[in-house]
């Protein structure tokens, strides 16, 4: 039996360097309505507590922008997740930045400790910098690695203070149970990937985690890529899927921030959406980093709602 989709936003752009992905949820939802998207509307809607205070507040950790932050909102993220799993449900969360990934995954393995968690990341970027590798300092490209549990020492260039490293090491442990890595490489699978700094792909290729660039896209063609994936992560007992609308090509929208070129179609996405919503092993689905603030009338959002009820 299909369990009952639940919408959570979470609306928290503390790991973002640019303002306006806190605004994504509401637009998400705005445009459904206009386009009479029935099915999201009508669905359930949750929303964590605002902690986006915090990113007005000065920078006290170069190398981990307002980690403090982020703690908070993953905290509260992996609360409601967990909550409405545990409740049977299924949650599509609608999150600000891509750090917002680390509660909610967070929240699916506090319900499942003991069980193998397969994630399928659909991004432009990897996201697997630490404080100690960081050119920017956005923890929303840090996502990935606070997951998996790996700083990337062999590559460091960055000195974070102690204070700074001890905040980071309780990101990555968040969680009641604190658990650890949340993910193993070997159960993370990655598509559309295009702009990343020679120490994630380092990294990446370190662990030998599952890439899928797009060139490799365009030749097999996103369902056998999907198929693909599937196939690779066969014996995950359980499948989060988090899907970075700028995994899409900018021809679609620039409302994200920090679109690349050479992305994914509406038709490829629209597959992912289909193919990955509704499988029977996936226990969450995100779609993060919309930001209306860089886009031209919600051309995003009214992307993103004709995706999502499509594969409703």
């Amino acid at each position: 039996m299909e369990k009952e989709k639940i919408i959570i936003e979470a609306p928290f752009e503390n790991g973002a360097g640019k303002r306006g992905a806190s605004l994504g949820p509401s637009a998400l939802y705005h445009e459904a309505w206009n386009l009479q998207a029935h099915q999201i509307t009508e669905a359930a809607w949750e929303t964590v507590e605002d902690f986006n205070d915090i990113a007005i507040r000065p920078v006290h950790y170069p190398f981990s922008k307002h980690i403090e932050g982020v703690i908070k909102a993953t905290k509260a993220t992996a609360l409601l997740v967990e909550k409405t799993i545990a409740n049977h449900k299924k949650p599509i969360i609608l999150s600000g930045d891509h750090s917002n990934a680390i509660g909610s995954v967070t929240g699916v393995k506090q319900h499942f400790p003991n069980t193998r968690l397969g994630v399928i990341w659909i991004d432009a970027h990897l996201d697997l910098h630490s404080p100690f590798t960081t050119p920017s300092g956005n923890i929303h490209g840090m996502a990935m690695n606070a997951l998996i549990g790996d700083d990337n020492i062999i590559c460091q260039k960055n000195q974070p203070d102690a204070d700074a490293i001890k905040q980071w090491h309780l990101l990555k442990s968040c969680g009641p149970s604190q658990i650890t890595p949340k993910i193993q490489p070997r159960d993370l699978v990655y598509i559309g990937i295009r702009d990343y700094e020679s120490e994630e792909i380092q990294l990446a290729e370190h662990h030998g985690i599952k890439l899928f660039r797009p060139e490799v896209v365009k030749k097999l063609g996103m369902n056998a890529i999907l198929q693909e994936a599937l196939n690779y992560l066969s014996d995950c007992d359980h499948l989060y899927i988090s899907f970075d609308v700028d995994s899409m090509d900018p021809s679609i929208s620039r409302g994200t921030g920090t679109p690349v070129d050479d992305g994914l179609s509406l038709e490829d996405a629209a597959l992912v959406f289909k193919t990955l919503l509704n499988n029977p092993k996936t226990v969450a689905f995100e779609i993060t980093e919309i930001n209306p603030l860089l886009d031209s009338e919600n051309a995003m959002a009214k992307a993103v709602v004709q995706l999502l009820d499509a594969a409703w």
